[in-house]
């Protein structure tokens, strides 16, 4: 009978362990351990970004459609939506549908005219150079732009480059489409910045 006790007792107590080491190892969502090991950063980050932060991520989608997934890869985990410009980071976006380069291009300065007047020239001219930068996108492909502070934007595709942006009132402009208090997608952006409340 006391044999039967003594093994209940230690059957309750090493229940007890497994619980509250189980209990300790939990990551709670948004923590910088958990972003930063949860996935790999793209090979090609690297070269631009010392040591990537998975820094926030979230999926955007358009009158029920979802577009893409968004993941926010930065060189600090001090990244704040007053301060992003002064911070280099990748802005990746993985597509959920076929689209075409011409229409992210449009949809990205309808975008940016909804937050700033732009004359129609600078609209046109910058366009024009979205145009020229967009390829088509199959489904579950890849568009990374990469903000590098004073200069501007390079962008990938997949892994290949597309070109790069040397003007910083273009760059700022395009990566506030996510990042400004007037974007379009602001539940999207309370995610990549890791605003949970």
């Amino acid at each position: 009978m006391q044999t039967s006790r003594r093994i209940a007792i230690l059957i309750s107590m090493i229940n007890l362990t497994v619980f509250v080491n189980n209990s300790s190892a939990k990551t709670y969502p948004g923590t910088e351990t958990e972003l930063t090991l949860a996935e790999q950063s793209p090979d090609y980050l690297k070269s631009f970004i010392d040591k990537p932060i998975l820094f926030g991520q979230g999926k955007y989608s358009f009158w029920g459609f979802d577009v893409y997934q968004a993941k926010l890869w930065t060189e600090s985990s001090n990244f704040q939506t007053d301060t992003w410009h002064q911070h280099r980071f990748a802005l990746e976006l993985t597509y959920l549908r076929d689209a075409e380069g011409k229409k992210i291009a449009k949809r990205s300065i309808e975008e940016i005219t909804k937050q700033k007047e732009l004359p129609q020239a600078k609209s046109q001219s910058w366009l024009l150079a979205l145009e020229n930068l967009f390829p088509n996108v199959k489904k579950a492909q890849t568009i990374t732009g990469i903000y590098i502070p004073n200069n501007g934007a390079k962008f990938f595709h997949e892994n290949s480059f597309l070109g790069e942006i040397n003007d910083l009132e273009f760059s700022r402009s395009f990566f506030d489409i996510w990042f400004s208090n007037q974007t379009s997608a602001p539940d999207l952006k309370k995610k990549l910045f890791r605003e949970f409340k």
